[in-house]
C-alpha cells in the first residue's frame, strides 16, 4: 500500500495534487454544509409539527371545556323553566317531556350530533327522555360528564337540580371530531378498539388509517399512503367505564418531505457548480503562477545567494565586534588589574626602601653586623614573599574557568572585596559586606567574581569623581524565591541617564572619556545573563545606585 502512495505521488505533479486537495475540501465542506442546512430544514419540520400536535391538544381541551360549559347552563335553564322544576319533583313523565318537547328541538338544531335529552330523580332511575334511547339509570356518585364505551360509545353530561333529579345530555362523539376537523384543517376518526371505528365519513380516510397500520396493528408514527406522506397526531382519551380510546388526525406532510428533499438537491447542485467553477479558476490560476514563480526563481537563487553573502560579511563583522568588546574588556580588567597590584605592592615597596635605607646608613657608620644583615634581608624576603603571592592571588582571580559549578558566593565576594581592600582604603572608602550563613549559587566562579569587582570598581570610581563626604559601599547577599541575589550599592548620588538600563550598552559611559570605555557593564551583563543564566538589574536608591544579581541555586 505504501508503494501504490508513493507511485501516485511520483505520478501526479504538485499541481494535480493541490488541486484534487483544495476540491475535496471543498467538497467535504460544502457536504457539511448541506448536512447542516438538511437539519435546520428538518428541525424546522419537527417543530412545525411538535407545534401542530400542541395545537390539536389545545383545541380538543378547548373543545371539552366548551361543550361542558354549553350543556350545564342549557340543562339549569331548562330545569328551571315554567313547568319542569314542578314535573320533574312530582316524577311526573309526560308533563317533563311536554315542557321540554320545544327546547329538545332547540338543542337539537343547535347540535345535530345531541342524541338524547334524559330526565332521572334523586336516585338516578329514569323518569323520560327524549331522542335516542339511553341508560335506564345513572351511577349518581359518577362523574357529571365524560366519555362511555358501554352499552354505547357516547359523551354523556348530567346537571344535577338541588335534590330533585338530574338532567343528562348524550353526545354523539363525532361532534368533537366536526369541532375539531373544522378548526386545524384535518379529517380523523375514532379508535375504540380492533373493531370499531368512528368516523366521520366514508371518504379515503379509512384507507389512510389501513396504511397507517403496522405489522402488530399499531398506528405509524409518519407512513406513505395514494402518493402521499402522513404524520398521525394522536389524542389519549381515557373513558367513565375505564377503558381507552383515541383521536387518530392524519397529517399531509408531503410538502415538509418535498422541502427536505429540494434543500438537499438545490445545495448538492450548487456544491457542483461550484467546484467546477473553482476547478476551472485553480487551473487556469495555476498556469499563470507556475509561470510567474518560475519567472520568479530565475532571480531568486542570486537574491538569496547575495543575502547569504551579506549575512555572511555582517556574522563576521558582529564577531570581529565581539572579539574586539572582549580584547578591549581584557585590557580595562588588566588596567584594573595593574591598578589594584600596584595598591597592594605599594606598602611592601615603602617598607623595602626602608630596610634598604636603614642598612645604608648602619653600613655608614660602622654598625653593620651580621645579626643586623640577617635580620633585614628577612624582613626583606617577608615583604617580597607577600607581593609574590598578591601577584598570584590576581593571577588566580582572572583564570578562565571551562565550566560551571556550584560554589560558595560569599568567598568570591570576599575574593572581590580583598583585591580592592587597599584601593579602598587609600581613599577612606568604608566597604561593608552582610550576609546570612552559608550561599552557594551556580555558575562560573571567577567570571562573577570579576562582576563585583568591576561593579566595586565603579561604585569607587564615582565616589572619587563626586568628593562625597564620608563615602560607603555596601554588599548585601541572601537567598530568595530558589535564587541568589547579590546587591552592591553605594552612596554617590545615583545614576543620571535616563533610561537607567541604557548603561548596559556598548561604549556607554557615564565617566570622563580618558577614565572608562564603557564595555564593563556591558560585559558584565553579558557574563550574567548568558554565561551563568542570572539577571543583572539596576536601580536607583535615596543614596545612590544600586547593582542586583541574580544567580540560579545549584
Amino acid at each position: 500500500m505504501h508503494k501504490i502512495f508513493l507511485r501516485l505521488h511520483e505520478r501526479f505533479s504538485t499541481k494535480t495534487k493541490t488541486i484534487v486537495l483544495v476540491l475535496a475540501l471543498f467538497i467535504f465542506s460544502s457536504f457539511v454544509f448541506v448536512y447542516l442546512r438538511f437539519l435546520d430544514t428538518k428541525n424546522f419540520t419537527n417543530e412545525s409539527q411538535r407545534f401542530f400536535v400542541e395545537r390539536v391538544q389545545s383545541v380538543y381541551t378547548e373543545i371539552l371545556k366548551r361543550t361542558e360549559f354549553f350543556y350545564l347552563n342549557r340543562g339549569y335553564a331548562n330545569l328551571n323553566s315554567f313547568g319542569v322544576t314542578s314535573a320533574l319533583k312530582a316524577k311526573n313523565s309526560s308533563s317533563l317531556k311536554t315542557s321540554t318537547e320545544f327546547r329538545w328541538n332547540v338543542l337539537k338544531k343547535e347540535n345535530p350530533h345531541l342524541l338524547t335529552m334524559a330526565f332521572y330523580d334523586e336516585k338516578g332511575k329514569l323518569i323520560t327522555y327524549l331522542g335516542e334511547n339511553t341508560l335506564p339509570s345513572i351511577n349518581i356518585n359518577s362523574a357529571m360528564h365524560g366519555f362511555w364505551l358501554d352499552p354505547k360509545f357516547i359523551y354523556r353530561m348530567i346537571v344535577p337540580w338541588e335534590s330533585m333529579g338530574f338532567i343528562a345530555f348524550d353526545i354523539d362523539p363525532r361532534f368533537f371530531l366536526t369541532e375539531i376537523s373544522e378548526l386545524i384543517g384535518l379529517e380523523g376518526l375514532i379508535f375504540t378498539n380492533k373493531e370499531e371505528l368512528v368516523l366521520l365519513k366514508n371518504g379515503n380516510i379509512k384507507t389512510i388509517f389501513r396504511a397507517s397500520l403496522g405489522s402488530n396493528e399499531t398506528i405509524k408514527d409518519e407512513f406513505f399512503a395514494d402518493g402521499f406522506f402522513y404524520k398521525t397526531h394522536t389524542v389519549l382519551q381515557e373513558t367513565l367505564d375505564n377503558k381507552d380510546f383515541k383521536f387518530y388526525f392524519f397529517q399531509n406532510i408531503t410538502p415538509y418531505k418535498e422541502r427536505l428533499s429540494h434543500a438537499i438537491y438545490e445545495n448538492a447542485t450548487i456544491v457542483m457548480i461550484l467546484a467546477i467553477v473553482i476547478f476551472l479558476a485553480m487551473h487556469f490560476g495555476f498556469e499563470v503562477l507556475i509561470r510567474r514563480i518560475e519567472e520568479l526563481n530565475a532571480t531568486l537563487e542570486k537574491r538569496v545567494a547575495k543575502e547569504i553573502e551579506k549575512r555572511v560579511v555582517n556574522e563576521r563583522l558582529t564577531k570581529e565586534k565581539e572579539q574586539m568588546l572582549i580584547h578591549q574588556s581584557k585590557l580595562a580588567s588588566m588596567g584594573e588589574m595593574i591598578g589594584n597590584i600596584a595598591h597592594q605592592w605599594r606598602q611592601p615597596l615603602t617598607h623595602l626602601g626602608a630596610i634598604l635605607i636603614g642598612l645604608e646608613l648602619l653600613f655608614e657608620r660602622g654598625k653593620l653586623t651580621t645579626k643586623n644583615l640577617q635580620e633585614r634581608i628577612k624582613e626583606a624576603q617577608i615583604q617580597i614573599k607577600f607581593m609574590s603571592e598578591t601577584i598570584d592571588d590576581f593571577r588566580n582571580f582572572f583564570a578562565t574557568e571551562k565550566k560551571m559549578a556550584s560554589f560558595d558566593i560569599n568567598k568570591a565576594i570576599q575574593n572581590s572585596t580583598f583585591l580592592m581592600d587597599s584601593a579602598l582604603k587609600n581613599n577612606n572608602i568604608k566597604c561593608e559586606f552582610i550576609h546570612s550563613g552559608e550561599l552557594f549559587a551556580y555558575g562560573y566562579e571567577n567570571e562573577v567574581s570579576q562582576v563585583l569587582l568591576n561593579l566595586i570598581a565603579n561604585a569607587k570610581d564615582i565616589l572619587l569623581e563626586r568628593e562625597i563626604k564620608k563615602p560607603f559601599i555596601k554588599i548585601e547577599s541572601y537567598e530568595e524565591d530558589n535564587s541568589i541575589i547579590i546587591k552592591v550599592c553605594d552612596n554617590g548620588g545615583g545614576i543620571k541617564t535616563n533610561p537607567i538600563e541604557k548603561i548596559f550598552e556598548p561604549y556607554f559611559s557615564t565617566k570622563h572619556a580618558s577614565s572608562g570605555a564603557g564595555i564593563g557593564l556591558y560585559m558584565s551583563k553579558i557574563i550574567i545573563e548568558k554565561n551563568s543564566f542570572g539577571k543583572l538589574n539596576v536601580s536607583n536608591s535615596d543614596l545612590g545606585a544600586c547593582f542586583t544579581i541574580s544567580l540560579p541555586t545549584p
